[in-house]
């Protein structure tokens, strides 16, 4: 199979080759891991030795970001292992700057292991396979900046996902339990509080209505006399009167008034009902 062909188990982030090394750094992270790959081959022959490792994101990142700006990093190294059965294999990963023309060393090696009492496995002698590859310090920030590249597009594409996946979210029992106070809100902003002022207004014009409408009479007018046009009419009314007014114009007094009001339960109707009655009885009516 070509090497245009061929398709890695994972995406691949990053592949850096020399003349005996391979180095593969493919895309884990949907399992919270970056799975790092080195094979040493010789040309004509091909692979003699691999090794792979899952590393931890966030650990290397931090590594990776300290080659990317220059500053001087300690020696990074990284447990990690299977279990299958009474079979324990170690893998582990080294990441160091040595004395040498490409100074960043990457070192991955395998073997037995042992699990410790937290869970962990340690390596057990020495490794069975062991595979390193030297970097110039350009490959390396080279290197390093495509993952770290990498990593920050995979956080924002997956981000509404993982917030998703990762936070408890209220069930549809509990949204349709709220539906009532929702309902209630609305029909509360539809029918806002009319003022007291405004509603005796409105009450006032709609019982006096009559008053400003013209008769049938009143309405014909005269005709305009020959040559001459006639001038817009006017149409007379009457102020409104308020219920207050009204129990003033009476010579009631404002607690009399209120008293009405009150016996008429909050009716403003039934209020202007009685003091048309009283209107009707007074002397002066």
């Amino acid at each position: 199979m070509s090497e245009s062909a061929y398709k890695p188990r994972n995406y691949r982030v990053v592949r850096h080759v020399t003349k005996s090394r391979i180095l593969d750094i493919q895309d884990a992270l949907d399992i919270g891991k970056l799975r790092i790959e080195l094979v040493e081959y010789t040309e004509g022959e091909g692979a003699t030795q691999s090794v792979e490792h899952y590393a931890e994101p966030d650990a290397l990142a931090l590594v990776l970001y300290d080659i990317l700006q220059g500053r001087p990093w300690e020696k990074y190294v990284e447990f990690k292992g299977s279990a299958q059965g009474e079979t324990v294999i170690s893998r582990v990963l080294v990441l160091e700057r040595v004395e040498a023309r490409n100074p960043v060393k990457i070192t991955i090696s395998r073997g037995p292991g042992k699990v410790t009492g937290q869970g962990a496995i340690q390596p057990l002698g020495k490794p069975e396979v062991s595979v390193s590859v030297l970097l110039s310090e350009f490959d390396a920030r080279r290197i390093a900046f495509t993952v770290l590249r990498h990593m920050i597009a995979y956080e924002a594409a997956t981000y509404h996902a993982r917030v998703a996946a990762g936070t408890r979210r209220p069930g549809e029992a509990g949204a349709a339990a709220r539906e009532p106070e929702a309902e209630f809100s609305s029909i509360a902003q539809a029918a806002p509080e009319v003022p007291v002022a405004e509603a005796e207004a409105q009450m006032t014009a709609s019982q006096d209505a009559h008053a400003l409408e013209p008769t049938e009479a009143s309405s014909v007018a005269a005709p305009a006399p020959a040559g001459t046009q006639a001038a817009p009419r006017r149409r007379a009314g009457r102020s409104v009167e308020s219920y207050w007014m009204a129990a003033e114009r009476l010579g009631l007094q404002r607690a009399e008034a209120e008293r009405i009001l009150e016996d008429a339960h909050g009716d403003w109707a039934a209020a202007w009902k009685v003091l048309r009655s009283l209107e009707q009885t007074s002397p002066t009516g």
